[in-house]
Parts: structure tokens; sequence; C-alpha cells
């Protein structure tokens, strides 16, 4: 499956980063001078990884001597596990999407943190999804409702029920596929759609999601496969309503383009920082952790990327203007809809699988009619 906005490689090509990366834990780091050790971490690429370098990493650099050893290429959790269970983590610290941290749990192959290396009340203000004994939240980003003002002009959606209404804001809609499971948010929002109340969403009515879905599909011209095209296909004139990732939409009106969003049932997603089982600087990872979750370095990665950050006491050193951007500001969090990744990652009754599995099942089912 594809999992949140992460593309699964290849496996040759995993297993090529897992070797690779094997080798820079074990204390290969091409030649730097690194008296007080290393950390490996899997680099995100991309603006994401833009933003951890100027907020985490290299900060901790400055203030410890310890080399963050970034591993360029996608995260692939089934290689990432093969290689723990062999006793050879290719990384030591790893940002695991929420859908997914259930299967790491499984395996056994995670660290508890160590709390007593964090400052005094730190752990007090992850919010709004607690810091747990094995993974804190990393960060939290929204799937929101966003349109073309360029044909809707002063029309304002203001609901998921909105982006169904083709009556009202006329054009053609994406959405992000179902065979993504929990990664794209497409069953939460057929449902909230057909009437469903944010408390009462889960389990999901499959039934209902399905009916939902029937509804839309004429006015569907595709679903999107990279968090990019939902912009591309508004802005080129394809779609006039797609769901998008809120970064993405404040990255394209940073530049001028005529598209907008709304917070109300946006839905919010996470991801979690965690250690590898067996991980060879499982001490240097503790003290990157405990670096990355003070308030300081959280509002620095806000004010490098609309992402929300896991420490909610950073709020408290971001402007008014930034803050109205990111999902989890006091403004925006309140009429937004968290994910339940514990539910997703759940056994489907009567069945041998997770929700996530079944749910992936009823779509392929229902994409090929």
């Amino acid at each position: 499956m594809k999992f949140s906005r992460k593309t699964v490689l290849g496996t040759v090509v995993a297993v090529s980063t897992l070797l690779t990366t094997a080798a820079c834990g074990s204390g290969d780091d091409s030649g730097k001078d690194s008296s007080a050790g290393t950390v490996v971490v899997p680099d995100p690429g991309g603006d994401l990884g833009k933003a951890m370098k100027k907020a985490f990493f290299d900060p901790f650099e400055k203030k410890t001597g310890i080399d963050v050893v970034l591993s360029s290429g996608e995260f692939d959790a089934a290689v990432v596990l093969t290689g723990v269970k062999a006793g050879a983590p290719a990384f030591d610290l790893v940002n695991i999407n929420g859908a997914v941290l259930q299967r790491f749990r499984d395996s056994s192959a995670l660290e508890p943190i160590d709390y007593t290396l964090w400052k005094d009340g730190v752990r007090d203000k992850i919010a709004p999804v607690k810091a747990a004994a094995d993974a804190v939240p990393a960060y939290y980003i929204s799937i929101v409702p966003a349109w073309s003002t360029g044909k809707l002009g002063d029309k304002a959606l203001n609901s998921w029920a909105d982006f169904w209404n083709v009556d009202k804001f006329p054009g053609k809609r994406t959405l992000a596929p179902g065979s993504w499971g929990a990664g794209g948010a497409t069953f939460e929002i057929a449902a909230l759609a057909d009437g469903v109340a944010p408390k009462d969403l889960y389990p999901i009515d499959y039934d209902r999601v399905f009916a939902s879905l029937d509804r839309l599909k004429p006015n569907l011209v595709k679903f999107w496969e990279t968090g990019a095209e939902p912009i591309q296909l508004l802005t080129g004139g394809q779609v006039t309503v797609a769901s998008a990732w809120n970064g993405r939409v404040a990255g394209a009106q940073d530049k001028g383009t005529s598209v907008a969003s709304t917070w109300n049932q946006s839905i919010l997603q996470y991801d979690n920082w965690a250690l590898l089982k067996g991980a060879k600087n499982a001490g240097n990872a503790q003290k990157l952790l405990a670096f990355m979750m003070e308030s300081g370095p959280q509002a620095d990665f806000a004010n490098a990327i609309t992402y929300s950050p896991a420490n909610s006491a950073a709020f408290d050193l971001l402007s008014d203007d930034r803050t109205a951007l990111l999902p989890t500001s006091p403004e925006n969090v309140a009429s937004a809809v968290t994910q339940n990744y514990d539910w997703w990652t759940a056994a489907a009754p009567g069945t041998d699988k997770s929700n996530e599995e079944v749910a992936i099942e009823r779509w392929q089912a229902w994409a090929s009619k």
C-alpha cells in the first residue's frame, strides 16, 4: 500500500538504501571527524527535509558536535523492519507515519524513549496527541478542501459537504485514491460529506462511504497520486475543487496562485519520531530527539514549513500571522478531525485483516466497476 506522503520504493532500491545506511550507522561517516559520535536519520527530502535540517539537525550538530547523518531515499517500512529483525537497523531515529506505527510495535521494533533527557515540562506540552512510551508526534499536517478562486470567485467552501455540492460550487473534483488507506483521508472525507458527525466517524461505515463516493464519481476527474498534483490540477484548470495538504496550498499561495482553502473539517494527520530496536547510536538518537522537542527548535521548524509543531509551547514563540497558517493553532484545530490511527490499524471484526486492509480491498472493488 502507499503510506501517506511517502512513495514506496522498489525492493532493489530499498535494499540498496538499507545496506548503505546500515554502513553509516556502523560508523562510516564519509570521512567526517565525528569524535562526539553520529546519529543516522532518514532524509525526507524536499521542503520537509530542508526544514528539519535548518531547525533541528544543523543546530543540534553545532550544540553537541554529534554528526547527524542523513540517508537519502524514501522510507520503506517493510525494508526497515527487515533490517531491525536482522539485527542491523538502517537508522537510529526514524519518522513513522501514524498509520504505520503499529506495524513497528507489533514487530517489537522500537526502543523506549528516555524522557529523563527531556527538559522539565516538555513532555506535557506535546499536543493534541500525547507522547507515548515508544513514540512521540513529530509534526501535524492537514488535508483540507481547496479550490480555484479564479473559477469560483468569491464563493468559498466551508465543509466536505460543500465539496460534494457541484450545483453551488460547479466544476470537476479530485481526491486522493482510497488505495492509500488512511493516507489520503478519502474515507473520512466521503463520510463527512454524507453528514456523519466527526464524533461518530469511527468505526467508518464503508457502505455509507461508497454510496457517497458514487454520488461524486461523475464529477471526479481523477484520483491524485502525489502531494503536488492537486495544486497542479487546480492551476491547470482541470479541476475546480480538490482535497490537498495544507502545506501545498500555502506554498501555492506564497507564489501568488489563485487557490484558497478552509480549515473547517480539516483532516489532521501526524508522523511520529521513534528509535529503532538495536540502533547503533541509540544514545545520540535520544539526545537528538530531546533537543528537537524543545519549544525553540519546534518554533524554528514551524517557521520553516507550514506544519504544526508537536510541542504546543512553540506557539508562544510564533507570530500571529504564522500561527494562522498552522493546522493545530487554537483556532484551526477547533474544527479539525484527527485521524484515528488506532482504529485504522486495529483488526477488522470477523477477519484477520486490519481495518485499513479491508478498506483498501473495498476500494479496489469499487474502483474497478
